[in-house]
This record gives C-alpha cells, sequence and structure tokens, in this order.
C-alpha cells in the first residue's frame, strides 16, 4: 500500500532535494495535500455507507461522512438482510452536514439508509488518515502536480527575500508551470476516460495487431 513517506522520497527524488536544503518535510506534505484535492476532485474515492436513523425525522445528519464531496444515490428503508429488489431510492436535497429526504413518509429511528457517495482520497500518514485509497496507477499523476505546486511555493517565499537572484526565481515558476500544466493535461485525460468507462463507450483494446479500428 502507498504511503505518505514512499510518495514524499518520491516527490524529494524528482525535486533532487533528498536532504531537505530546499523544501522541508511539511512543505512537500502540503504539496501532496493540493496535488491529492484536485485529483478528488476529478477522480474522488467512491463509497456505499449505510447509516442508522439515531431519531425519527426526514433530516439526516451525514457529518461523519469524512471528507464526502457528493451524494449520488439514497436508498431507504433498507435492510442488509434482505435487501429489496428494485432498490427504493429516494429524492434528496443536501445542506451542509444534513440530508434531508424529501418523502411522504418520514424515517424512523432505527431505520437504514444506504448511500452512494464520493469522497475525497487518504493517503496513508497524512492528515491522520491510516489508509491509502488512491488508484496505483495515479502515484506519478500526483508527484508531477506535488512538485508543481512545491516549485510555486518555493518560488513565492524566494520572491519576498532581499538578495536572492531573480533568475532561481524565474527557472522555478517556469518549472512549476510546466509540471502543473503536465499534471492537469493528465487528469483532463483521466475524467476523459472515467466519462467514456460511465457512458459505456470506452474504447477496447485492439484483439491483434492486424486488426483496423
Amino acid at each position: 500500500m502507498t504511503t505518505l513517506t514512499m510518495l514524499r522520497e518520491r516527490l524529494e527524488t524528482t525535486l533532487q532535494d533528498a536532504g531537505h536544503e530546499r523544501w522541508s518535510s511539511d512543505d512537500l506534505d502540503e504539496a501532496l495535500r493540493r496535488a491529492m484535492e484536485e485529483f478528488s476532485l476529478v477522480e474522488p474515492h467512491e463509497q456505499v455507507t449505510t447509516v442508522t436513523l439515531s431519531s425519527t425525522g426526514r433530516e439526516i445528519d451525514i457529518s461523519s461522512l469524512s471528507g464526502c464531496l457528493q451524494v449520488s444515490r439514497v436508498w431507504w428503508p433498507y435492510d442488509a438482510a434482505d435487501p429489496e429488489y428494485p432498490p427504493r431510492w429516494r429524492p434528496f436535497e443536501i445542506w451542509g452536514d444534513t440530508l434531508y429526504l424529501d418523502t411522504d413518509s418520514e424515517p424512523a429511528a432505527g431505520d437504514v439508509v444506504r448511500l452512494w457517495h464520493t469522497s475525497q482520497h487518504t493517503l496513508d500518514g497524512l492528515d491522520g488518515a491510516s489508509s491509502t485509497t488512491l488508484p496505483a496507477d495515479a502515484e506519478t499523476i500526483l508527484i508531477a502536480g506535488a512538485a508543481g505546486f512545491a516549485a510555486q511555493a518555493r518560488a513565492a517565499e524566494l520572491s519576498e527575500t532581499l538578495n536572492v537572484d531573480a533568475g532561481v526565481v524565474q527557472r522555478l515558476s517556469d518549472y512549476a508551470r510546466q509540471q502543473l500544466a503536465a499534471f492537469h493535461i493528465l487528469l483532463t485525460v483521466r475524467a476523459r476516460q472515467a466519462a467514456a468507462r460511465q457512458a459505456g463507450i470506452a474504447q477496447a483494446p485492439a484483439l491483434d495487431r492486424w486488426e483496423k479500428r
């Protein structure tokens, strides 16, 4: 499983700063955090969660859904031992940490609601996370983004420092723009691939090298 330590070491190598002469561990962690936040907006962690209601009412507290970005479906009532088919999908609205079920009948205490939702990805060791939800093939993308964010922050810091060679700041800024441009291109590709898969139009690999496309 990928951990913060592993990605931080890869980032140090990319930035050629294994000795932390230019970036501290906190600087690198913040750069990785920013890259993960942007990645999560494009390709979030998909989850299915159940919530047992503690009281009667249509307003459901969803503050326990850590890092929740969007709720896409609500199934109520739900019984894991004997789930209905078809599921009873319910209309709902979200207000902050409250999900409101727009239903004629009112949920009762003890009822179970099943939620389909997306959340920000986690990285083992970052911000108290004990697991990593990132796809394995996302690591290189994150390193590109984090390198860009780290260089961008370093350039901004040096630009406010007296007696610093302006050429150094310019080179850092140029490097940051290049890395972030590559990062955003890769995110766009991932987003298009995900959209194609969801629409059922993702291109399949050729059966052999003689197959014409």
